[in-house]
């Protein structure tokens, strides 16, 4: 048992007015921040205070990188665990929490370096597995050192691995949908790789066998989600693409596992700096949206020209109920990495919190902004607040209730290797809106 103190970090976070703001920044870039090791110490109670708080839930010693968290409700007991994914370190972490604290659980088995995972039932057999997107290594590069792992829930609690396939390009996303309509699930899969890769689906048969269909033989994928974009009964599959495209598509189903891709966005500038894709009802129409982001900013090849606060940001793409998209522009960041929608102050509507990636040595001059929250004023009318004193390098954000009190908790963490500044593997998010401790 590791006992802490709680530290909390708040920035007043500057409403920007309407969205598009020139300024810049300086940060630092990429991998991901490590989490919970140990357990957890209760939270104190803090004053009001306005703007957004980091709550640190572990002491982060060893300054780890996370690549993904996901909360999920593993052992079906109401509350969500937290997943976080370790690639450096090739672990994943498990964090069990009550109102007392968190203990975790360290998976070590079965993978290389994982960096996404998926919680479902993959096998139908009650208990829930969790499905690993496992990169094999961090550099692009084209060796074919990626795969899916399933770690298989057992009654016991424990997990076993199984190789569901392997030897294949560098792995980032593995998500699962019955795509056939064959009454059990498969999984489609983005094979990043470099100059070579490919969006695929496995078609689960019988004893474990697993059938490979691409359906987009390009490089590049960052994420792939399913979702059924009409209503029509089967499901499609949003993708986010970048490399050599920049591209947001839908591949619509036939029923049969048979993919058509529709373009939503395709951009000519390899220097977009496609990031990150979430599938959820921003509008709460009842139609699942698109929200995307750009600013990835790795490959250093943003023309002197273009100021990155103008051309990166965050889009969200409307779905209109038929399967036709509008787009339309939430903000303008740059290093933009991955937006996440929750309803941070309680008021019934979907707030959005961005996250960046912003390396000092690409734009030393440009102004640091570690955190983009867009408050949902109704209606989908967004006023931005900044937070740039807060945990930086936040590639990574989920949500839910994490203790069982019926609260839900938004928790990120950091990616990070070894560039400057506060960053923490582990952090609770509180966002209290200006004039509300009035």
């Amino acid at each position: 048992m590791i006992e802490y103190s709680p530290t909390r970090n708040v920035d007043l976070c500057r409403p920007c007015g309407e969205i598009m703001r020139r300024g810049q920044i300086i940060l630092t870039v990429l991998l991901v921040s490590a989490f919970f090791s140990g357990c957890v110490g209760p939270q104190e109670e803090i004053p009001c205070e306005e703007g957004l708080a980091a709550i640190e839930f572990q002491s982060d010693p060893d300054g780890v990188t996370v690549a993904n968290i996901r909360l999920a409700d593993l052992d079906g007991d109401g509350s969500d665990e937290i997943i976080s994914t370790q690639p450096l370190d090739g672990i994943i972490t498990i964090a069990d929490c009550n109102q007392d604290g968190c203990n975790e659980k360290i998976l070590d088995q079965g993978y290389t370096a994982p960096v996404r995972t998926h919680v479902v039932d993959l096998d139908a057999d009650g208990l829930m597995d969790i499905v690993v997107a496992d990169i094999g290594i961090l550099p692009p590069a084209d060796e074919l050192v990626g795969k899916v792992v399933l770690l298989k829930g057992l009654e016991d609690g424990n997990f076993e691995p199984i190789i569901l396939i392997e030897e294949i390009g560098r792995t980032v996303c593995a998500e699962s949908g019955d795509f056939d309509m064959d009454g059990d699930l498969d999984l489609v899969v983005c094979e990043f790789g470099n100059f070579q890769g490919s969006v695929f689906w496995l078609e689960q048969g019988e004893n474990n066998t697993w059938i490979r269909h691409n359906f987009d033989e390009r490089p590049g994928a960052i994420h792939a989600f399913p979702f059924d974009i009409e209503g029509d009964g089967d499901l499609d599959i949003a993708v986010s693409l970048s490399q050599v495209s920049e591209e947001i598509n839908i591949y619509r189903n036939n029923g049969q596992g048979n993919f058509t891709k529709h373009s939503l966005i395709n951009e000519d500038s390899a220097y977009y700096g496609m990031s990150g894709l979430e599938v959820i009802d921003l509008d709460q129409d009842g139609d699942q949206d698109i929200i995307y982001s750009n600013g990835d900013t790795l490959d250093g090849d943003l023309p002197g020209h273009i100021l990155p606060h103008d051309y990166h940001g965050v889009n969200w793409l409307e779905n209109k109920g038929d399967g036709e998209f509008t787009r339309h522009h939430l903000t303008n960041v740059w290093g933009a990495f991955t937006s996440h929608a929750v309803d941070l102050d309680d008021d019934g509507d979907l707030d959005i919190i961005v996250g960046t990636l912003q390396i000092p040595d690409l734009f030393p001059d440009e102004d640091r902004i570690d955190v983009v929250i867009l408050e949902n004023k109704g209606n989908q009318q967004f006023i931005r607040h900044e937070s740039t004193q807060i945990y930086r390098y936040l590639l990574t954000f989920d949500s839910g209730d994490i203790d069982g009190d019926g609260d839900i908790e938004l928790i990120g963490g950091s990616h990070r290797i070894s560039w400057p500044g506060p960053s923490h593997r582990g952090i609770e998010f509180q966002w209290t809106p200006p004039g509300s401790c009035a």
